[in-house]
């Protein structure tokens, strides 16, 4: 009887062809692990970029931070057109210059580099897809503050205001295209209300989306690199969700002119939209009722320095978190040395993360002098010690 021996070149074949199956199994399986489970079961912050395209190019980029053992949320505008450095074309142009539709990846982590934060997700629609996507939950629910006359394409959409509900053309009608004469803090509150219309929507029909035969669908609306199953783990975890209290940010900053283009120049060359990221997943994270506010407070920003425009340039900071700033103005005198914080309803909690923006070591329980009938619920009276970012004692 002929003998057949392996000789050492099928042994190492084998070998190859052992580890090549071993690999793959593992990656098969690492692939089936529901990744958004694990983040939730792991006590972990979710970080995921929300990105609405029109014409191959996002018209919204929504940097979403959620965390599951709070419910908190919160909501990043990033426009398209911030300025930066963009390292693989070895220029300064806009952020979404980076942009593919075919693969986002590029443009996701310019972001994560904006925001100084890991972006392991993201969730893309398209036009047609957020058409459909809308249509499939029945429509989104939305308060329109004025009446709309916009342009769709070719087609121009009239929307009544008030509480509407609007089918995918319409939404997207309202959503993706620009309306005339908009302010641009309008804008952007308009498409972070839209995301969170479409959130809500998600949460309140938590059933209906998971059903095997309906989730299918939603899921091809869809552009991500989040599986099926774990995506599918997310739109059930918008049912917990506190939709109504997700804090709303956006990017600020100078807009200047760099080879013909209008650019975004963050305020404090980025420092200030990563302290944004940094502080707000600090807040989820935190046992504390007021490091996320429950509600938007009000703030006055007084300017008691011969500093020009530096009560303005410090409302652009505020407004960068999410305060309403309803007035800026000179304080009494020019010659104040501390800033202050003057908590005009006793709110120790929320005076204290106000006062952690800027850095600021000093609150009093009252009114500033001379200005009781203030409709702010914080007065910033801004000193010698603030340097335009931080007070520097």
């Amino acid at each position: 009887m002929k003998r057949h021996l392996l000789d050492k070149s099928s042994l190492f074949l084998i070998a190859i062809v052992a580890v090549v199956v071993a690999v793959s199994l593992a990656f098969f399986l690492i692939l089936r692990t529901n990744r958004i489970d694990e983040a939730i079961k792991g006590d972990r912050i979710i970080n995921i970029l929300i990105v609405l395209e029109r014409d191959g190019k996002p018209v919204a980029t929504e940097l979403f931070l959620y965390y599951a053992s709070t419910g908190r949320g919160a909501f990043l505008d990033i426009p398209g057109e911030t300025g930066l450095i963009i390292k693989s074309m070895n220029r300064v142009d806009r952020i979404d210059a980076v942009y593919k539709p075919d693969d986002p990846t590029p443009y996701v982590s310019e972001v994560a580099g904006l925001v100084d934060a890991e972006l392991p997700y993201y969730i893309v629609c398209n036009g047609e897809q957020f058409r459909r996507l809308v249509d499939l939950l029945d429509g989104l629910s939305v308060f329109i503050p004025n009446p709309v006359d916009a342009q769709s394409g070719d087609s121009r959409v009239l929307l009544p205001s008030g509480a509407v509900t609007l089918d995918g053309d319409k939404m997207a009608a309202y959503g993706l295209f620009p309306l005339p004469d908009e302010p641009e803090n309008d804008r952007i509150e308009r498409r972070q209300k839209m995301i969170q219309a479409l959130f809500r929507k998600i949460g309140d029909r938590e059933e209906y989306v998971s059903r095997k035969d309906m989730f299918p669908h939603l899921y091809r609306n869809i552009r991500t690199n989040i599986d099926r199953e774990s995506l599918r783990r997310l739109f059930m975890e918008f049912a917990r969700l506190d939709v109504d209290r997700i804090v709303m940010q956006k990017t600020t900053g100078v807009t200047t002119k760099v080879d013909g283009k209008e650019l975004l120049d963050p305020l404090w060359d980025g420092e200030l939209v990563k302290d944004i990221v940094k502080q707000t997943l600090n807040a989820l994270a935190s046992s504390d009722t007021f490091s996320v506010e429950d509600k938007i407070f009000r703030i006055e920003i007084l300017n008691g320095t011969d500093a020009r425009g530096l009560a303005k340039k410090t409302a652009d900071i505020f407004q960068s978190f999410g305060y309403e700033v309803v007035s800026v103005e000179n304080a009494e005198r020019q010659d104040y040395e501390n800033t202050t914080i003057f908590d005009r309803f006793g709110n120790d909690g929320a005076a204290g993360t106000i006062a952690g923006v800027i850095r600021c070591t000093e609150t009093k329980t009252g009114s500033y002098e001379g200005r009781q009938d203030s409709i702010a619920d914080f007065q910033i009276l801004l000193g010698k010690d603030f340097n335009g970012r931080y007070c520097d004692y």
